[in-house]
Parts: structure tokens; C-alpha cells; sequence
């Protein structure tokens, strides 16, 4: 038997040299592949900086002698040259390391979990687990390793990226990233499961935001206040992204002075989600605290005065960031089989903790957000319209910046009259109830600050439809000839108020009434409009009728001399009207009927090009959209080919 198992060995050792690297490296990868076929894994331990690398098993080795009581060991680089590892500071848990060549020295990282001395190992591992926040399940697991043995050398990654995918980590990394200028999407947004639920929790199998927010969020955040009252409260306000969400965040372990002292960090070195949720909570609490009062007011109108355009603006910045981390998350599909809210939650919580780190760090933000929107708008805008599916209230137009900074007025004004009795009057009431020209009401639109965030696409909206505008629905829809002014009450109440099938169908009914023209179109920009409000409007209601009918609408002005659509901005209309199909079947043979349709249809120019990118990048976030669009592929492929 021994001698098989030896065998063994050896022919997969064999095989491996022969295998892709990608297999090679998975299979290497696992430890119980290692372990059962005797195979040590080695490797190189690089030091960009200093250009040097070493092998781990050589240094992890010249550790542990200088553990066991050696004052310096050397151990030669891959380029031959020798180097001393030895002890520079600190004793027990504390002890420090360094790589030295005469004036050259390199600062090791922790290697404590190497020292033979239990004691050692399991300080040093409680105040790092401490220090990150590390989560009881794996503080649990480590600790037992420990408690038994020193570790190995295959398991030091593994314990190290333990530290790393926690969010205190990663904002200590992005921020010195930042102040050295080496940042990159991946550094920004990690590529780990496991991080993104230390960020914002696991996923409970919530159907809306709010199920969520009172399971898994109420005992995440109370988690979190027990860690470190203070560093814990401001790491929950980056879940501030709903006022749900902020309404489980408690205050109680904090004292006054600390507060205050949050949220004057807040003021100067916050992201806009964490002040927001600041607000609402300041607002709850008031009566109890006091003392915060002018603290709130300066928030309310930081925010107030940010001007979502300009250049500099906190707004734009969260927009652009927001369309970053979560175009990335669609790239990678980390989160593809959790809800979108759940992702678009995870994504609002990373682009508040950039932020938070790019705040009084001297970047050109107008120019970071270029970057940022070339980088992934394309993935974001895509998914946010699949997701329409299954939360068809939000379409990805309602991430621009400001957008977003209607919502943000429109929650300190619900919070502040939800909590009215604790605002006496002066100052605060003028600003957060008052209608003078310096109050938030007069800094926000009429109906955009009442319009759907990005958590809440699967909500059904409680406003029901106001028997007037319902009657002038009705008025503007009978109409002998369809226009776009037919259709005015009908796109604006969409998202704020709770539309029928009725209304959808009378729509419908005017598109057909009209032979699927509209007369008196000013121009392009209100075609676009009209079309993408009464897809919206096919999405709410769920009505598969009006989508049919837009989409003979849609292929007639893709012919329009005058206003003749583009791919871009046919595909746009499309997906929202898809969103009237909430199963996933019939979703995608409409999707892949239109898409045909199109792939067969007159392109020019670039046209053939940009729709097949637009394929591809469907299929890869909604796979099953392969065998529908399976002809469309096949047909752009040998087209572009052929150019």
C-alpha cells in the first residue's frame, strides 16, 4: 500500500508538469491535494520595493531559529546575494523582524504565528484579531490552530489574508494607496466573498431592504458597537445608504463627548452616506442629546450647500464611485447570485469607505470620476437595467450625482418631520422643516427628492394615485393623436405613485390608436424621453402588452430619418421595457427576440461593433441569455469578421 501511494505521487507530480498553469496552480492551491499526494508547496516572497524576493521556506525557516534563540541568520535572495534576518524591537507578541544587507533593511511583516511559544502566538493573534475586527467564527478557528501548534509555512497567505479581507484593513490600504498614488480598481474593490460580508454582513435571504435591515443588519451593528463603541459607530454609518438601515444604528454605548467628537470627524473627513446617516440618527436622539445640536446643523448644510455639479462636489464623487465598485462587482459576478439590493448595498458601503479615505487627500475629484465612470459606467449601467427584472423601481440614471443628492435632501426632510417633536425651534427647524430660502425644501426639487433610491427597486410604492392625476391620465391618454405631451402625467408618476395595469393599457392603447408614431416630437431628447417613461412604466406596472408595443415603436424610429435611434439607446429602451416580464424565461426571450432583431436589422458604421460588445457583456451578467441571443452572436461574429 505504501508502495501504491508512492506511486501515486509521483505520477501526479508528473502530470502536473504537463498541466495548464491555471489547473496546475488550483490543484497546488488546495491543501488536502497537497497532503494527500506528499507535495510541498513553495514560493516566493517579493519585496517590489527593494526589488527583492526570497524564498519562503528559506526565510520562515531563519524566522523560526531566530525565535529558538539565534541573534541573526542569513539566508541568501534569488539572486544569490545574502541577507540577515534578525530581531529589531519588541519581545514576545511584539517582536518585530528585518531583512538587512548592509544599509538595506526591510521590515517584516508579523510573523509571530511562527514562534514555537503558544503564549506568543496567541497574544500576538488576539490583539490583531482585536485590532480588525476580526469575526468570532474565525477568531475561533485560528485560535485553536494556534493554541496547538506554530504554523506552517503553506498557511502563513492563509492567515494573512484572514487580516486583510476585513474593512479595516482594507481602509488602512486604500488610504495608503492613495497617499502613495498607486491605487487601481483592484486594490479599491476587492475580489473576496468573504470580504463584502464583513463589510455589510452575510445575506440572510432578505427579500427587500427592509427585512434585511431588521435581521441581519440589527445584530451586524450591534456587533459592531460592541467591538469598539466609537471606531464601530463610524464604521456602521457607512451602511447609512437607507434610512431603514440608519434606524438600527444605536448610539447608547456612546457618551456625548464621543458623539460629538463623530460626527466633527464626520464634518471634515466624511463621506456623504456617513453624514447622511449622522443626520437621521442625530435627529432621533436629539432629545437626549442635546449637546449635538450645532453639530447637526453644520451637516445638514454641508450637505445642503454641495452642489452636485461642480467640481469638487462630495455628490459627484459618491456617484461616481457608487458606478465604480458596483460596474466591478457586475465585471467579477462576486455577488451575482445575491439580490441586487443586497449587491447595490455592498457597493454603496465600499464607495462610502473610498471616499471616506480620498477625503483631504489633495485629488482632482473632477478628474477621479472621469476615470472612474470610463472605467466601469458601461457594466454598471447594463446591470442596474437587468436588474430591473426583479426591482423594477430603480434604473441606473438615478445614480447621477444630482440625483442622488435630491435623495439625500428628501431623507433629512422625512427624518426631520418624523422626529419634529425633538426640534424646538431656531436654527435647526428653519433649516431641516422651515420652507425659507436657507431651509433644505427650498434647496430640492419639487418631486425628485420622493423618487426611489437604489435599495428600494423591489418596494411597491404606498402613495397611491391622486384621483386627479389619475383623471388627467385618463384625459391625456384618449386623445385622438398620440404625442408626446399624451403621455406627460402618465411618465411622471411612474416611480412616485402606484400606477395599474388600467393606466398601462390605455397607453398601450394610445401607441396603437396612433399606428406607433408620435406626432409634434420637439426633438430627440424628448422621443427619448417619452419612450424610456413608458418603458419605466411597462416595468412598474408589469404590463407585457405596453413593452410589445413599445417595441414596435422602438423599431420604428430605429428607421426615423429624423430622430433615428442609436444601439445604445435602443438596447436602453428595451432592457427597461423587459423589466415587464418578472420571470426569468420570458425576460430573456424577450430580450434575445430584441436583440436578434437588431443583430439582423441595418447597422452602420460602428453600429455592428458596439451591439456585439453590448451582447457579450449581457450574456456574461444574465448567462442564460446565451441560448436566445446564440444567433445574434453567431451572426455579429461572422459580420465583424468580415469588415
Amino acid at each position: 500500500m505504501a508502495n501504491n501511494s508512492y506511486i501515486k505521487a509521483v505520477l501526479v507530480r508528473a502530470a502536473l508538469e504537463f498541466a495548464p498553469p491555471l489547473i496546475r496552480e488550483t490543484l497546488l492551491e488546495d491543501a488536502t491535494f497537497r497532503k494527500t499526494y506528499g507535495i510541498k508547496a513553495d514560493g516566493l516572497l517579493s519585496f517590489a520595493d527593494f526589488g527583492v524576493s526570497v524564498r519562503r521556506s528559506v526565510l520562515f525557516s531563519a524566522v523560526r531559529s531566530v525565535f529558538l534563540g539565534k541573534p541573526e541568520v542569513k539566508v541568501p535572495d534569488t539572486r544569490g546575494r545574502k541577507w540577515k534576518v534578525k530581531r529589531i524591537s519588541g519581545e514576545g507578541s511584539h517582536t518585530k523582524f528585518s531583512l538587512t544587507r548592509g544599509k538595506q533593511q526591510l521590515i517584516l511583516p508579523n510573523l509571530c504565528a511562527l514562534s514555537p511559544d503558544q503564549a506568543i502566538r496567541l497574544c500576538s493573534f488576539d490583539e490583531a484579531a482585536f485590532d480588525v475586527n476580526l469575526p468570532k467564527s474565525a477568531q475561533t478557528h485560528w485560535r485553536d490552530v494556534l493554541a496547538e501548534r506554530a504554523l506552517e509555512d503553506e498557511e502563513i497567505a492563509t492567515y494573512r489574508d484572514e487580516f486583510r479581507e476585513t474593512p479595516v484593513y482594507k481602509a488602512r490600504s486604500i488610504h495608503s494607496q492613495i497617499i502613495d498614488g498607486k491605487s487601481s480598481i483592484a486594490d479599491l474593490v476587492p475580489t473576496s466573498l468573504r470580504y463584502f460580508e464583513r463589510l455589510v454582513g452575510a445575506y440572510d435571504g432578505s427579500v427587500t431592504i427592509g427585512d434585511y435591515a431588521t435581521g441581519c443588519w440589527r445584530r451586524f451593528s450591534h456587533e459592531l458597537s460592541a467591538w469598539k463603541p466609537y471606531e464601530g459607530f463610524l464604521f456602521s454609518l457607512l451602511l447609512s445608504s437607507h434610512s431603514f438601515l440608519s434606524a438600527e444604528i444605536n448610539v447608547d454605548r456612546l457618551s456625548t463627548e464621543e458623539l460629538m467628537r463623530a460626527f466633527d470627524f464626520l464634518e471634515k473627513q466624511g463621506d456623504r452616506i456617513s453624514q447622511l446617516g449622522a443626520i437621521e440618527i442625530g435627529l432621533r436622539v436629539l432629545s437626549s442629546r442635546p449637546e449635538i445640536e450645532p453639530n447637526l446643523i453644520r451637516l445638514i448644510e454641508l450637505l445642503r450647500d454641495d452642489d452636485a455639479t461642480g467640481l469638487t462636489s462630495g455628490f459627484k464623487l459618491l456617484s461616481a464611485l457608487f458606478t465604480l465598485v458596483d460596474g466591478e462587482l457586475s465585471s467579477n459576478r462576486l455577488l451575482a447570485g445575491k439580490p441586487p439590493f443586497y449587491r447595490r448595498l455592498a457597493s454603496l458601503a465600499q464607495a462610502a469607505l473610498i471616499q471616506r479615505q480620498l477625503m483631504n487627500s489633495g485629488i482632482n475629484i473632477n478628474r477621479f470620476c472621469e476615470w472612474a465612470l470610463s472605467q466601469r459606467g458601461g457594466e454598471f449601467f447594463l446591470q442596474s437595467l437587468t436588474d430591473m427584472r426583479t426591482e423594477p423601481r430603480w434604473y441606473p440614471l438615478l445614480s447621477a450625482a444630482t440625483q442622488v443628492r435630491e435623495d439625500f435632501l428628501g431623507r433629512i426632510m422625512i427624518a426631520a418631520k418624523k422626529h419634529e417633536q425633538n426640534i424646538k425651534g431656531g436654527k435647526l427647524f428653519d433649516l431641516a422643516l422651515g420652507s425659507a430660502a436657507e431651509s433644505v425644501q427650498s434647496h430640492a426639487d419639487f418631486l425628485c427628492p420622493y423618487f426611489p433610491g437604489p435599495l428600494e427597486g423591489a418596494q411597491e410604492t404606498q402613495n397611491i394615485l391622486p384621483a386627479e392625476i389619475a383623471a388627467t391620465i385618463k384625459t391625456q391618454l384618449q386623445t385622438k393623436e398620440a404625442s408626446p405631451s399624451s403621455f406627460i402625467a402618465l411618465v411622471n408618476s411612474a416611480l412616485i405613485f402606484s400606477l395599474g395595469m388600467d393606466e398601462a393599457a390605455l397607453a398601450a392603447d394610445a401607441l396603437r390608436l396612433g399606428n406607433y408614431r408620435l406626432a409634434h416630437v420637439e426633438d430627440k431628447q424628448q422621443l427619448l424621453s417619452i419612450l424610456n417613461g413608458l418603458a419605466t412604466v411597462a416595468a412598474v406596472t408589469r404590463c407585457a402588452a405596453l413593452a410589445d408595443d413599445l417595441r414596435i415603436l422602438v423599431r420604428r424610429y430605429r428607421r426615423d430619418a429624423q430622430y433615428m435611434l442609436s444601439i445604445p439607446e435602443a438596447i436602453g429602451v428595451c432592457l427597461v421595457a423587459a423589466a415587464s416580464r418578472a420571470c426569468l424565461n420570458d425576460w430573456r426571450e424577450f430580450v434575445g427576440d430584441w436583440l436578434t432583431e437588431l443583430a439582423f436589422g441595418d447597422l452602420e458604421g460602428d453600429e455592428s461593433e458596439i451591439l456585439y460588445w453590448y451582447l457579450q457583456r449581457l450574456c456574461h451578467i444574465v448567462p442564460e441569455l446565451w441560448v436566445p441571443c446564440g444567433r445574434a452572436d453567431a451572426a455579429l461574429m461572422a459580420y465583424n469578421a468580415s469588415r
